[in-house]
């Protein structure tokens, strides 16, 4: 009788820690459903305000052990990416400037030739990131509600993006609880150390959208850069191994300062690299220069100069680089 009722004392005591273990397995993993829709819903909200609103932003853009830069952007939004004006200028250094139009992308710069690119964005304001159809990207990444803080005096709500795979880096994104605009960005690699930021550091919904209108319109914009179909330069070769979530997107002949360039574009939607095979014939050794979280490395193959610039990590651009074959 006593070793019964200790059988049943125990089973009662052994089911009520399964019990617990369930409804706290159970309970983690609904928080965490619930985080990454948290997560998806802000994200969704931040690519919509980001393109259609209205507002002026002046901004920090540092990398990792480097001088930060910066910026004054504009921003009047539309509904359709031809009709959306933006404006970016530098505040330190030489006076550039940067204008969209009309889908057209135009770089102002006092010691060189200024030049028009196609492209719906001044990419130098916000990263890739910024734009993305998230739903595109849950195969690759985790999509983390991280919680609340506060930035420039504004409160925020924090999400955190991070690759599936340890082969490229992840994102902190710091959205504005006002109006959904992205108002810091933190770039981390693989140790969570953070490479680069872009910091708002002050929100102007208010700003003389009609004298910025204005100036827009009353420039006089550079011709387009001569962008062709690629040619045979690259089809000579082709990539062994991509990252996980990365297709070519694009590929082109670029003539720039008379040197012919073919390149190709491969993207997973928010990081991106080029690879690019120069006209001319070289003989150097391999280098490689990384600024915060942009890579580049230069090598040769068949006596042709190859260079792959991405923001990816080291290793992977390498890798990338070891897996270009001839066909």
């Amino acid at each position: 009788m006593k070793s019964s009722n200790y059988f049943i004392k125990h089973f009662i005591k052994q089911s009520r820690k399964i019990i617990f273990a369930l409804f706290f397995a159970f309970y983690s993993v609904s928080i965490y459903a619930n985080d990454t829709e948290d997560a998806f819903a802000l994200l969704t909200k931040m690519n919509h305000a980001v393109q259609t609103q209205d507002y002026r932003i002046y901004f920090v853009s540092q990398d990792k052990n480097q001088y930060a830069t910066t910026f004054e952007y504009s921003h009047i939004g539309a509904p359709v990416k031809e009709d959306i004006n933006a404006y970016l200028r530098y505040l330190e250094g030489s006076d550039k400037e940067i204008i969209l139009h009309k889908g057209i992308t135009s770089y102002f710069q006092p010691n060189s030739s200024s030049f028009s690119i196609t492209s719906s964005r001044i990419i130098e304001a916000f990263p890739d990131v910024v734009y993305n159809n998230f739903n595109d990207l849950k195969e690759v990444y985790d999509f983390i509600f991280l919680g609340k803080s506060r930035t420039a005096n504004r409160s925020a709500k924090l999400v955190k993006i991070i690759a599936k795979e340890q082969d490229r880096y992840s994102y902190v994104i710091w959205i504005d609880d006002e109006n959904s605009l992205p108002i810091r960005i933190d770039l981390l690699d693989q140790n969570s150390d953070i490479i680069n930021q872009i910091k708002v550091i002050q929100l102007d919904k208010n700003f003389d959208k009609k004298e910025q209108l204005d100036y827009i319109n009353s420039r006089t914009y550079p011709i387009l850069l001569s962008i062709e179909k690629q040619n045979n330069a690259l089809d000579q070769w082709r990539l062994a191994w991509l990252p996980k979530g990365f297709k070519e997107v694009a590929a082109y002949n670029l003539n720039f300062y008379n040197s012919d360039i073919a390149t190709k574009l491969f993207s997973d939607g928010v990081f991106s690299f080029t690879v690019n095979i120069s006209s001319d014939q070289a003989k150097q050794a391999n280098q490689i220069i990384q600024q915060g979280g942009r890579t580049i490395f230069s090598t040769n193959l068949g006596h042709k100069n190859i260079i792959i610039i991405g923001n990816l990590p080291r290793t992977t651009v390498e890798r990338i680089a070891q897996n270009i074959v001839q066909k």
